[in-house]
């Protein structure tokens, strides 16, 4: 079985050599890595170039306009093994991981496969590891949404199982199955939660598995360098959208997402994240005048 690794990345030229350089360790090699920059200036190509004169795998350049919703299509496109592996700039794997990953999808049935993601632990208090997100509302139990949208996460990392949400930062789908599904681009930009829509529509289709002997080391670079109120705004922006496009919009659900918003606010509050929680609050305001306009047509799928 040929893989095709998709890596999206945007002047993060250092970081991205580490990941082709944990690629060139993996035996078996994937088949091919398309790297799909989006910086006008095309600041990754010669990192491309250098590596893929040295490397055992052909590794090729694209460009785009900045999107990471884009970029991940266009390495659909581009691609032309079995599968897609959707990878960050920022991760290191195991040298087996080609071969754990064949040995998943030898079941027709499998769509998708992720594994267990290894970061670093944060500072912040009530993040989605923290016990009391387990008493958010809406159902759903570890692995699946809860029915207005949100990801109930994973705390017994032990057991393979069937999923429907993976991290955005290691995602793999048969290429087939990738291409019917797509990212969605009206999640554009840092395009916070597409990798949750796009795995929970392929989850729709097939069966998206959880394998924990795969094993990710992400560094998790990107949150850090967002401006909070923009991103509070955000979060709550594409987690309405995602809510309407995917999940029946009932009385109950729609009075459950409005508590999760709350709280968001009382998570930034909690970590004295002002602009944040002002984001939250801008938001939210946005997402309730939008809700309350006649519904459009056309809406992306």
């Amino acid at each position: 079985m040929r893989f095709s690794v998709v890596i999206p990345t945007m002047r993060r030229e250092a970081i991205l050599a580490d990941t082709l350089m944990s690629l060139e360790q993996c035996d078996p090699a994937p088949g091919e890595v398309i790297v799909v920059d989006s910086d006008d200036e095309g600041s990754s190509q010669p990192v491309v170039t250098a590596f893929d004169r040295a490397a055992s795998t052909a590794v090729r350049y694209v460009r785009t306009t900045p999107s990471l919703t884009r970029q991940r299509n266009i390495g659909i496109d581009e691609s032309s093994a079995e599968v897609v592996v959707f990878m960050d700039d920022d991760v290191s794997i195991e040298p087996d991981l080609f071969t754990r990953l064949g040995d998943v999808y030898r079941d027709s049935a499998v769509v998708g496969v992720t594994g267990r993601i290894v970061e670093p632990e944060t500072k912040r208090r009530g993040g989605p590891a923290s016990p009391l997100r387990r008493l958010l509302p809406g159902g759903g139990r570890e692995g699946t949404f809860t029915r207005y949208g949100y990801p109930r996460y994973l705390r017994d990392l032990e057991r393979p199982r069937d999923i429907e949400f993976m991290q955005g930062c290691f995602m793999s789908a048969r290429r087939a199955a990738a291409a019917a599904v797509r990212f969605d681009e009206q999640l554009g930009g840092y395009a916070l939660a597409e990798d949750e829509d796009f795995s929970y529509r392929l989850s729709r289709i097939g069966r998206v598995r959880y394998v924990p002997d795969i094993v990710i080391h992400h560094r998790k670079l990107g949150f850090g360098l967002q401006d909070q109120r923009r991103f509070g705004r955000l979060v709550v922006a594409n987690r309405a959208y995602l809510f309407r496009k995917n999940f029946p919009q009932t009385r109950v659900a729609r009075l459950q997402f409005a508590l999760f918003i709350g709280m968001l606010l009382a998570h930034r509050l909690l970590n004295r994240e002002w602009r944040g929680a002002q984001g939250v609050m801008e938001g939210a305001v946005k997402a309730a005048r939008t809700r309350s306009r006649p519904r459009e047509t056309g809406a992306a799928g």
